[in-house]
């Protein structure tokens, strides 16, 4: 069984391949024009001198968990603006969504690796108030390390996935167990998420269900007039136009195909295809003009042309415009094993939603969502062309199933107001 002894002996003997990867990646933010205050520096526990301390340090691993926390940076930015906010990011993509999008200033880098100098120097320097981990991200020595220096470290929306679940009960124990319970308040997503939390060793009366941040979403006013404008500058008023979101390898070939079934009977039909990660847009493009299709990058800039049948979305942040201006949207990582992805954006701006088989990453929030009939779930390519079909020959259809796919995200929403009550007993002055 797992202990932090043996777990850091592991990291000793893997600080080569973690100063790789941490080259690598910091080259990969300046490819992508993030210039990360210290990047690689960061890594080891080094903050800017200029950094202003003794405020909330949030982590959020990537772009979905950047983007979750948004209106609890708001929050906690009108409510107490003297404390500074300090969001660290465990991917580039995330340190992107970050740096373009959060809605108050905030200091941003990448996580320290969780190495006991690395972690200690890191809260040496920043000296936060409060530490808020988002999800389920486990770092023993960050934990440890909090727990010793009276920091209260709080995560907010924690999940479990069961395949998770069953490999730390069998491998991970008890150090999953020492970290849990190092954390001063846990709060769930759903209650299958705090018993699983507390069966591996979280203190049972720490630990809350609260909900889903990401149903607080933040969604610009003007967002509907954009997409509407949108449509209206495009000639699309009266074409039947389909998002394909968050899409990975192997899935954008079975929603060509399914678009391709669609176009058979709506050939005036238009696909904005999404992939999940920036690095992929060329490679999608490429698919695109090896088989032929009609289609158009969005960074071009250009106006659509009649006989466009794809749109690649190859923009950052632009995904919640795609999802406010089309008929239908199916969300992607779910027609191949990768898990699935998060249903709530279209589901809040009243879109119908489509998902594939495959979202045991999310099982408890598809749960819910296919409790409410806010979720259509499609086999393969030809399944998903017949939902399509049917929506595009029936729009009375789809306004019934983007009205259930709504109601299910109203009934669910209010979360950020109880995890800023958590939240508050410990950023009282003075309160460690």
């Amino acid at each position: 069984m797992l202990t932090r002894p043996l777990y850091n002996l592991g990291l000793g003997l893997l600080a080569p391949l973690f100063a790789l990867a941490g080259w690598r990646r910091c080259r990969k933010a300046r490819a992508l024009g993030l210039n990360l205050d210290r990047c690689l520096a960061s890594r080891w526990g080094h903050v800017p001198d200029d950094w202003q301390k003794g405020g909330i340090w949030l982590h959020a691993v990537s772009v979905g968990e950047s983007r979750s926390i948004f209106p609890l940076l708001k929050a906690l930015h009108q409510r107490h603006p003297a404390l500074p906010l300090t969001v660290t990011n465990g991917s580039v993509q995330g340190a992107l969504q970050v740096r373009r999008f959060a809605p108050v200033p905030v200091h941003n880098t990448l996580i320290p690796y969780d190495y006991p100098g690395a972690v200690a120097r890191f809260l040496d320097q920043l000296q936060p108030r409060l530490v808020v981990i988002v999800e389920t991200e486990l770092w023993p020595n960050l934990y440890h390390a909090c727990r010793q220096r009276g920091i209260p470290l709080v995560v907010i929306n924690a999940r479990i996935k069961q395949r998770s679940f069953e490999r730390y009960r069998r491998w991970g124990q008890p150090l999953v167990g020492e970290t849990l319970r190092a954390a001063r308040a846990i709060a769930a997503q759903f209650p299958v998420d705090a018993e699983r939390l507390i069966a591996l060793g979280a203190d049972p009366a720490a630990v809350y269900t609260l909900g889903n941040l990401k149903f607080d979403l933040s969604i610009p006013e003007d967002l509907s007039q954009r997409a509407q404008a949108f449509r209206h500058r495009n000639g699309l008023q009266d074409r039947f136009v389909w998002v394909a979101g968050s899409t990975h390898a192997g899935e954008e070939e079975q929603i060509l195909a399914a678009h391709r079934q669609l176009l058979q009977q709506h050939p005036d039909a238009l696909l904005i295809l999404v992939p999940r990660h920036a690095d992929r847009f060329e490679s999608v493009w490429d698919l695109l003009e090896k088989n032929g299709w009609m289609a158009q990058k969005r960074s071009s800039e250009q106006p659509l042309q009649a006989h466009t049948q794809v749109l690649l979305g190859d923009t950052v942040g632009e995904l919640l415009l795609w999802y406010a201006m089309a008929d239908a949207a199916f969300v992607g990582g779910s027609l191949v094993p990768f898990g699935g992805h998060n249903p709530i954006e279209p589901a809040a701006l009243g879109t119908p939603v489509l998902s594939g088989p495959h979202v045991m990453n999310l099982q408890a929030l598809y749960d819910a969502f296919t409790a409410c009939q806010g979720v259509h779930f499609v086999a393969d390519s030809t399944t998903l062309a017949a939902t399509l079909q049917q929506l595009a020959d029936n729009p009375a259809l789809r306004q019934q199933w983007g009205q259930r796919a709504h109601a299910c995200y109203r009934e669910q929403a209010g979360v950020l107001e109880r995890v800023m009550a958590l939240l508050e007993p410990y950023l009282a002055a003075g309160e460690k």
